[in-house]
């Protein structure tokens, strides 16, 4: 059974904390300060779907630059990973409504319960609102970080990530919360790799945000897709942005992928998505229209290209 491997730092680490079970530090903050209610604001319970929990709210207005963070109580089922997105509204003929999630993370509270976590920001230049979109993918595998002290990060890849139109998410169930404290993690990047001999990885860092040492479940969950672009030949350090238009339903929630190409001699083809957005639009002619932004880098030392998946879930 293929396995993901993680860097012998990982490796290490998880050795010497099973070794040595570190103290639980005090904590006042569970990660539920300031943190709004999405379950109660959606006003239903989860909805289950075949591709996972489905739900949406209203964020209230919000002021040009503010954010809210919100929480997902009773994270089940525990195979799930989540994905955030939006339908904004508000917007005039002279400005966007725009909005973007700037963190996102998964928490296990003293009594067990998972939550996720995350953070919204109105990154436009107006008061406006928008409709919170959650919804989420079952993995297909998942596997144990071991133990991990606060403030650690661990870096793995899945290799042969096939087929290549699969966009990848990466959920968390951390484990090992004590009895006044939460056991906190969070997937802080992802990227996507093409070795020299054509294979695809898909990348991703883990970080312990909490206070005590504990461990987490990756859940790695994938959706194909039918869309797609070419990037075309992005230099080292370069970065592309693509919007689409048009993206509707309203309820859909965009989990985009990359799949490079150009890999050559000893040097790998890197690309990460390093910025996602929606915004709405009103054109002209007074109707609205919502878009999906996106930004690629070439996060490696070679010029080469991809393909852009643009795989969807409905909320």
């Amino acid at each position: 059974m293929r396995k993901a491997a993680p860097t012998l730092f990982a490796l290490f680490l998880a050795i010497m904390v099973a070794m040595f079970v570190a103290p639980a530090a005090a904590n006042a903050d569970n990660g539920t300060a300031a943190s709004l209610d999405a379950r109660s604001a959606a006003g239903v319970d989860a909805k289950a779907s075949g591709i996972g929990v489905q739900a949406s709210w209203y964020s209230g207005s919000v002021a040009a630059g503010g954010s809210q963070s919100w929480h997902w109580n009773n994270a089940n089922p525990l195979t799930a990973a989540y994905k955030v997105g939006f339908a904004p509204a508000g917007a005039s003929t002279s400005a966007t409504c725009q909005f973007e999630v700037t963190r996102d993370w998964y928490i296990q509270q003293p009594g067990g319960e998972r939550e996720f976590h995350f953070t919204i920001k109105n990154i436009g230049s107006i008061s406006c609102g928008t409709q919170v979109l959650l919804s989420s993918i079952n993995a297909f595998t998942s596997w144990s970080t071991g133990g991990v002290s606060p403030g650690v990060t661990q870096n793995w890849h899945w290799n042969n990530a096939n087929p290549l139109t699969a966009s990848h998410l990466v959920g968390l169930s951390p484990l090992g919360s004590t009895g006044s404290t939460a056991c906190q993690f969070e997937v802080t990047r992802t990227w996507y790799v093409q070795q020299p001999g054509g294979e695809r990885e898909f990348h991703f860092t883990v970080k312990n945000v909490g206070t005590i040492t504990c461990t987490a479940d990756i859940r790695l969950a994938s959706q194909t897709t039918t869309t797609s672009w070419s990037t075309g030949t992005l230099s080292a350090g370069a970065s592309g942005t693509w919007h689409w238009n048009n993206a509707n339903p309203l309820n859909l929630v965009y989990v985009p992928g990359l799949s490079p190409l150009g890999a050559a001699g000893a040097s790998t083809c890197q690309l990460e998505i390093t910025r996602e957005y929606y915004l709405q639009r009103i054109n002209a002619d007074g109707s609205s229209e919502r878009e999906f932004y996106l930004t690629v880098k070439n996060v490696g030392a070679l010029a080469c290209s991809g393909t852009v998946l643009l795989a969807s879930v409905a909320a």
